[in-house]
């Protein structure tokens, strides 16, 4: 008897490409699942029987379909029925034979992974598979065999599955017609083979393309491409992961982005976007739907090279146990980049959606469809601020204020958002943010200045250093804004500020090395004039200039 195994054989991975009236995959639902029964698939298995579906008393799996046909092709061996609650038409099997083509061309020639290895009996249909091709089971995945054994539900909207046995071999699942059963009361019908009558529920509800609003029942060769692109992806990856003693977000997240490659008309990923675009500082690594985060594949695609996804499974396979922020550092070292520094760069990119994007160039862009995109959450702010702390693979955006990243963990950068353009400062150090404000704000043409925060995987705070340690005011001369005050001693705890004449006009208490007042403070204070100030009750004064 063949056991279906995942990863380290002990889970098991079902890699589903969903419908987007759920947009959720069954990965993390199945993991939970054998996890909460402390099995493994293979106890799983020997532990229940035959399943289908259906309302009737004594019908299995193989009571829902009579002759099962089969289409080769170069690489491919198609299982199909065309009767029953799986039936297929002779034209989806034709667009998926040229699809399947596709995929393997598109993977193993030009991107030069590794092939699919197929298993040599079939799942649902229990099949045996000619030597050296791949199966590929075309079925109401609703009505799936024995699916207990692999997740505690059925999955009601896949478009289609990707199954991994032992030995890196698997198979793939693909929907009959790209309809399913209605989350409410659905149509029960009956189907009789051999003098058998059994009943199952009606699919009925056509699966659709969101970003342009047809239906993929009707446009089915869409279905079948994106699908086939997605799913033989997963085949591929299962040549690298059988060691890895756990999924990882890279598994969707690449399998997205790979499908936008493949099939870039059908842009399934645009679904997702929204979502990604309001949940700002979650990390990558624990998206439950990391369908989005196929964006950050498209950008090492696109911005750093066309073999970083391959070179990242490889080192997968070298490494197993390792996370994917490992992986990709790894990979970035040899090429004498940083991935921090890359997720950074992503993160600048990708601040540059929604209204944001027709200040860049193309060539800036993450790809050609990002003007396309939802622009991402941007928080404003109006004085000084500590960004939020970020775990790794997660980033955040702000607008205006003053932040204070003295305590902040990651990389950070500013950037001026001007009429027509913009222009970036990279933040090294906290006190950055002096200069950076300062160079700004002397130009008259900056409507805004955006802070970006990123962590991948970094580890130290920002650091503290002064090239130029004089104690000073900025901008001076101050007119509108924020007045700061910098590099103040951490071992003392107030300025004092005075007019020309030596008069105190305010004692301010500070907490960091740098001090800043807002516009409506500065203006109620002091009147158009010479400024002097000092830290505590003794040393130096020095000057700055108020005018308004």
């Amino acid at each position: 008897m063949r056991f279906i195994t995942f990863l380290s054989a002990t889970l098991f991975l079902s890699l589903a490409t969903q419908a987007f009236a759920e947009r959720t995959c069954g990965t993390a639902q199945i993991l939970n699942y054998l996890n909460s029964n402390h099995k493994t698939v293979k106890q799983m298995l020997a532990s229940t029987k035959a399943y289908a579906r259906t309302t009737s008393s004594g019908c299995t799996a193989k009571d829902y379909y009579d002759s099962v046909y089969t289409r080769t092709t170069k690489h491919f061996e198609i299982f199909y029925t065309l009767n029953g609650p799986h039936k297929t038409t002779v034209a989806h099997i034709d667009s998926l034979e040229k699809a399947l083509e596709y995929a393997w061309d598109f993977h193993v020639n030009k991107s030069g992974m590794r092939p699919p290895k197929g298993t040599t009996e079939t799942h649902h249909y229990e099949k045996k598979v000619h030597d050296g091709l791949y199966p590929v089971e075309v079925i109401d995945i609703y009505l799936l065999q024995n699916y207990k054994a692999v997740m505690d539900s059925q999955c009601r909207t896949c478009f289609g599955l990707t199954i991994p046995f032992d030995n890196e071999e698997s198979e793939m699942l693909i929907e009959n017609d790209f309809k399913h059963v209605p989350e409410g009361t659905a149509i029960v019908d009956t189907v009789t083979f051999n003098d058998k009558v059994c009943t199952y529920p009606r699919a009925t509800v056509e699966l659709t393309n969101d970003t342009y609003n047809y239906s993929y029942a009707k446009k089915f060769n869409q279905a079948i491409r994106v699908t086939t692109a997605h799913e033989l992806y997963h085949a591929v990856q299962f040549r690298y992961s059988s060691k890895m003693p756990r999924y990882n977000f890279w598994f969707e997240a690449s399998a997205s982005g790979v499908e936008e490659l493949a099939v870039p008309d059908v842009d399934d990923y645009f679904t997702y976007l929204p979502k990604m675009s309001q949940n700002m500082g979650f990390p990558y690594k624990n998206l439950e739907q990391p369908y989005g985060a196929g964006i950050f594949f498209l950008y090492l695609h696109n911005h750093v090279s066309h073999k970083t996804n391959r070179l990242i499974w490889e080192n997968f396979a070298k490494e197993p146990t390792k996370t994917y922020q490992y992986q990709l550092e790894q990979v970035a070292q040899k090429q004498g980049l940083s991935a921090d520094s890359l997720f950074h760069d992503f993160a600048i990119r990708l601040s540059f959606t929604g209204d944001r994007s027709s200040l860049a160039d193309s060539t800036f862009w993450i790809t050609s469809d990002q003007p396309r995109w939802p622009g991402f959450q941007t928080k404003s702010k109006k004085e000084t601020f500590e960004p939020t702390a970020l775990d790794n693979t997660a980033y955040y955006y702000y607008a205006n204020g003053i932040p204070d990243i003295s305590n902040f963990v990651g990389r950070a950068t500013a950037i001026a958002i001007k009429p027509n353009t913009y222009s970036i400062r990279f933040l090294p150090s906290s006190n950055s943010i002096d200069s950076a404000r300062t160079e700004f704000l002397r130009e008259s043409s900056v409507d805004s200045i955006l802070w970006v925060f990123s962590r991948f995987n970094e580890e130290e705070i920002i650091p503290t250093f002064f090239k130029d340690s004089t104690l000073r005011a900025y901008p001076t001369p101050w007119r509108n804004g924020a007045l700061c005050f910098t590099p103040l001693p951490r071992d003392k705890d107030y300025i004092e500020i005075r007019n020309r004449r030596g008069n105190l006009v305010k004692k301010v208490k500070y907490e960091n090395h740098t001090l800043c007042m807002d516009e409506a403070e500065v203006k109620s204070l002091m009147v158009p004039g010479v400024y002097r100030f000092r830290v505590e009750n003794s040393g130096k004064l020095k000057d700055f200039i108020i005018v308004y």
